[in-house]
């Protein structure tokens, strides 16, 4: 038992989370102790205080919970003029407040009243009432308390046997009296993470200052007696006489609708002998038309793993979130590094799934992890008589040659899932997804997306740009030497492997061209005549670029901040307890932030669904990179009807090749021009963006 193993966010918000199965429950059904400044008392905010409280109770764990009387103004002119006694009003008070226990219209929330009231009754909770002051020392109405703020950020503790402590501390609508419908959100803090420890120690003080009374102008009593003899009068006799258990606290459902082309992908999935790639573009709706396949794949087979792979594992935590919204309910685990007891778990589940004690359950993992010997070594021991299937994500990933030992025969059902399946100058490792997964069962493109309003339109505004004669020698001398290294190499997996790295550094000189930033700077003339049109901004550079970029941007007296490797992604006091990284999209969103100058860092798996202008000033030729950041800004946003793509494009001056190179080269680019035209036209300028892309190559 113990709070470390869970699986915490750092941040939950009910319009998003279902936060009593995945915070309160499991919390609670690991904790022996629990501490909760709980608001004004009412039958409403202890049912929100009781959230979970079953599995506090099944460890016998103890809870104290400071909540304050909800004076109203007569009350306290009552006892400013001495007429009735400040302890009876204030029992007065709390009485009548739980009087509307009856309002409660959910069953499960009256209950957890009832539930408190056991506890008082057996010895397990205590409450203490903090009453609210001004400076002359006379009791406030609950309208001055409100204003005043001090009760109203909610602030829970929580301890197993083990000495782990979490803290959570937000805001609730405890007057909310339907039991779902009851709106929170709070931040997480843990006691074993270093960085977290000042805030769970800020807010341990929170509490055990009002606990003791040490609050500036807040006196702390007992609860009054008649308030305690009410609660332990409405508690049960026997504790399992209350709808507490955790399978009878359903999470609150959201229909989710398919959208057609997204039936589509599973049909099509399903008449491939449930195997294939679907190729969807970001932001489209990948994600569902896959857990599509597993609601359909889990009506047909008896007994099913599932394993899903990502790269990352703060992609694996929106898989999670996302099952959880699409109405799977399934177990799951999270086999990654977040979960030290992963191997355990897993070999488990398939045990229980052999032996029918499960019938189906959820791996989420990452592809570094689902290519691991340990990973392969607990899949190969416990096969055995039922199917697996592998859904993986972003799956150009997973054909890289370290994770070979990812795709394993015994995997039976297969998804692959990507905008763009193909592999950059791999088609050995392109070839091994598909011969793996199969072929593409179903195609949804960018102008698929735009066209049927699941992304915004947007204007592709291409800038032509050349090398300088130093940037244009170095080039030249550089692919005279890829030419000359691949013509004595034999083997084709060195072949490939040198010529990827070859064209890497090369690529880099196009990246750096010295010409970009006067192009750059004429962009910002267009956008900075009108302050409104450079907001959302997401400039896209090089590690080498930035620092002038910035330099110029600043020069504008434009908003900005960088977005890079570099800003910290661990809760910081300086930024409200938010990391730097959130810290700097929030205000980017709330346009505080006019630009964000970027690098790689914000290509995948991170949503800045407000951004309405990219400029790519250092853009490989992977069309991969191309598709993540055009997807960057064309997701939809409220007002947001168009986004711009500005795209810094340097067209080698072929002239000044060597005879011999300027075939090999005009071959190279050429590709490329086939990228920019299939950005062109489907943008909404495509006849103006194709005219200049034309233009362009008939110049060369």
């Amino acid at each position: 038992m113990s709070l470390k193993h869970l699986f915490i966010k750092k941040f939950y918000d009910s319009d998003s989370d279902d936060i009593l199965n995945s915070f309160y429950i499991p919390v609670l059904s690991n904790s022996i102790k629990y501490q909760r400044l709980a608001g004004f008392f009412s039958s409403s905010s202890l049912a929100v205080a009781a959230k979970g409280i079953a599995g506090l109770i099944a460890n016998k764990g103890k809870m104290e919970l400071i909540c304050s009387p909800k004076l109203r103004k007569e009350d306290v002119e009552a006892i400013v003029k001495g007429s009735k006694k400040e302890i009876d009003i204030i029992e007065n008070s709390m009485l009548d407040s739980l009087k509307d226990l009856e309002k409660l219209e959910d069953e499960i929330a009256l209950d957890h009243v009832r539930a408190l009231g056991w506890m008082v009754r057996n010895g397990l909770l205590e409450i203490k009432v903090a009453i609210v002051s001004d400076i002359y020392n006379t009791p406030l109405d609950y309208i001055k308390v409100t204003e005043l703020g001090i009760f109203h950020q909610k602030v829970g503790i929580l301890e197993d046997n083990e000495g782990n402590m979490i803290s959570f501390s937000g805001s609730d609508n405890e007057t909310a009296l339907a039991w779902q419908d009851n709106i929170e959100e709070f931040k997480v803090f843990r006691s074993w993470v270093e960085f977290e420890k000042e805030y769970l120690i800020a807010d341990c003080q929170k509490f055990l200052k009002f606990w003791y009374g040490k609050a500036k102008r807040v006196k702390v009593m007992d609860v009054p007696t008649a308030v305690r003899e009410r609660l332990v009068e409405i508690a049960p006799e026997n504790f399992e006489e209350l709808k507490l258990n955790m399978d009878k606290i359903k999470e609150r459902k959201v229909e989710i609708k398919l959208w057609g082309h997204q039936i589509k992908a599973i049909d099509n999935w399903f008449n491939n002998s449930m195997r294939g790639i679907f190729e969807i573009a970001t932001g489209a709706g990948k994600t569902f038309a896959a857990l599509g396949c597993v609601k359909e794949a889990s009506k047909k087979i008896s007994k099913l793993a599932i394993i899903i792979s990502c790269p990352y594992v703060h992609l694996s935590q929106q898989w999670v979130s996302e099952i959880k919204k699409f109405g799977i309910d399934f177990p799951y685990i999270l086999a990654d590094s977040t979960n030290p007891i992963w191997k355990d778990k897993l070999s488990d589940y398939l045990d229980d799934l052999y032996i029918g004690h499960e019938e189906k359950f959820i791996t989420i993992t990452t592809h570094s992890t689902l290519s691991s010997t340990d990973f392969y070594n607990i899949i190969n021991s416990h096969f055995k008589d039922f199917k697996i299937f592998l859904i993986v994500d972003e799956v150009h990933g997973i054909g890289a040659p370290r994770r070979k030992g990812a795709l394993l025969d015994i995997y039976e059902l297969r998804l692959g899932l990507s905008a763009t399946p193909k592999r950059w100058f791999d088609p050995i490792g392109t070839k091994k997804i598909y011969d793996y997964f199969g072929d593409v069962v179903f195609e949804y493109s960018l102008e698929d997306a735009i066209r049927d309003g699941y992304l915004v339109p947007y204007r592709y505004i291409p800038k032509f740009v050349t090398l300088d004669e130093n940037e244009l020698m170095k080039y030249i001398q550089l692919t005279r030497s890829i030419i000359g290294r691949l013509n004595k190499l034999k083997n084709e997996d060195e072949r490939d492997e040198l010529l990827e790295r070859l064209l890497f550094i090369r690529a880099n000189i196009i990246k750096n061209a010295n010409y970009k930033y006067n192009t750059f700077q004429k962009i910002l003339d267009e956008l900075n005549i009108n302050q409104n049109d450079i907001r959302w901004t997401i400039t896209y550079c090089s590690p080498q670029q930035i620092d002038k970029i910035m330099t110029i941007v600043n020069g504008y007296k434009i908003k900005v901040s960088r977005f890079t490797m570099n800003e910290g992604t661990q809760p910081d006091k300086q930024y409200n307890g938010l990391s730097e990284r959130e810290f700097i999209l929030k205000e980017f969103a709330e346009g505080k932030y006019q630009m964000l100058v970027a690098m790689k860092c914000l290509d995948e798996g991170v949503d800045v669904p407000p951004a309405r202008n990219a400029i790519l000033m250092a853009s490989s030729g992977n069309p991969r990179e191309y598709i993540q950041r055009i997807g960057r800004v064309i997701r939809k946003y409220e007002d947001k009807r168009e986004a711009s793509i500005y795209d810094i494009i340097v067209v080698p001056n072929f002239k000044k090749f060597p005879q011999e190179l300027q075939e090999i080269e005009f071959s190279i680019f050429e590709k490329e021009l086939l990228r920019y035209k299939e950005i062109a036209k489907i943008a909404i300028n495509n006849v103006e963006a194709l005219r200049l892309v034309n233009e362009m190559e008939d110049k060369i």
